[in-house]
């Protein structure tokens, strides 16, 4: 039988006394999760901390460990993200998109999405995503992300102008500064509006998978996150209500992102037929 997730809402709630058992070390109690690409629809800073896709996947992973809350960290930029994870100042990272050069140096869980690079521009214009039509051209990135060193590689020809977080790089984009922004699709599509902007080309630069990145010697962490973002994704196939509503109020087709629950569908299909267990509902033989 499939496991269900109760609404992010209510599930704190149904968490029993013996989950919350508070373990030997007082700081194993809470999650530390650092945030070095603090952007949309993963990550939005609040008035109460933070929100987005991000913050309710490890909400789940903090249920399945056992934790009693998450602590959130702000890293000033990737290589400062990565640096808290590796030595133990934070315990996790959600939202990472994999390259083989992270995966060397931290463990990735199962990817809860897929990422790939793409340009923001304005829908007038003349670029139409081919190497050739953007030579010559400034495209702002975000300094070592994954999406900078895809455009690097694929499009020679361009100026890649680095800015040191995304918060300054859509600024850039937004007062003119930068005419065109290369960056993963999700946040570049949370960023979009579709009467006056254009996402290219229609097939990303390069795909990569987003997940969450835990230190190498802490497999017990990698191991409920990895349930806990497997069962998230069983749930939605399965139609739980509270779990499709968790997923599609920041990517599904009502988002920004926009993504139909076919598409959502398919993707998690994906992720545990090739990566994990999948339960799927089998017509009795006659």
């Amino acid at each position: 039988m499939p496991i269900r997730l109760a609404p992010i809402a209510v599930a704190a709630a149904l968490v029993t006394p013996l989950a919350w058992a508070t373990p030997a070390a007082a700081e194993s109690t809470t999650l530390k999760a650092v945030i070095f690409e603090d952007v949309k629809p993963l990550y939005q800073k609040t008035d109460a901390g933070y929100e987005g896709l991000g913050v309710d996947v490890l909400e789940q992973i903090r249920m399945q460990a056992r934790r009693r809350k998450v602590q959130y960290t702000s890293a000033n930029s990737v290589k400062e993200g990565l640096n808290a994870v590796i030595t133990g100042k934070a315990d996790i990272a959600c939202g990472v998109a994999f390259t083989w050069a992270r995966s060397t140096q931290v463990n990735y869980t199962l990817p809860f999405g897929i990422g790939g690079t793409r340009l923001l521009t304005a829908s007038d214009t003349t670029v139409d995503g081919t190497p050739s039509s953007l030579s010559g051209k400034t495209v702002g990135v975000v300094k070592d992300s994954a999406s900078a060193k895809v455009l690097k590689s694929v499009v020679p020809g361009v100026t890649l102008k680095p800015f040191d977080t995304p918060a300054l790089a859509l600024a850039a984009y937004d007062s003119g500064d930068v005419p065109i922004l290369g960056g993963g699709t999700l946040w570049l599509a949370a960023n979009s509006s579709p009467a006056s902007t254009a996402l290219l080309p229609l097939r990303p630069y390069g795909r990569s998978g987003i997940g969450c990145i835990v230190s190498q010697n802490n497999g017990k962490l990698l191991s409920n996150a990895n349930l806990a973002i497997g069962q998230m994704m069983q749930a939605y196939m399965d139609g739980d209500a509270g779990t499709r509503h968790m997923v599609e109020r920041w990517i599904g087709p009502e988002s920004s992102v926009g993504l139909s629950r076919e598409v959502i569908q398919a993707l998690y299909g994906l992720i545990l037929n090739v990566t994990a267990e999948i339960s799927t509902t089998v017509t009795p033989a006659r």
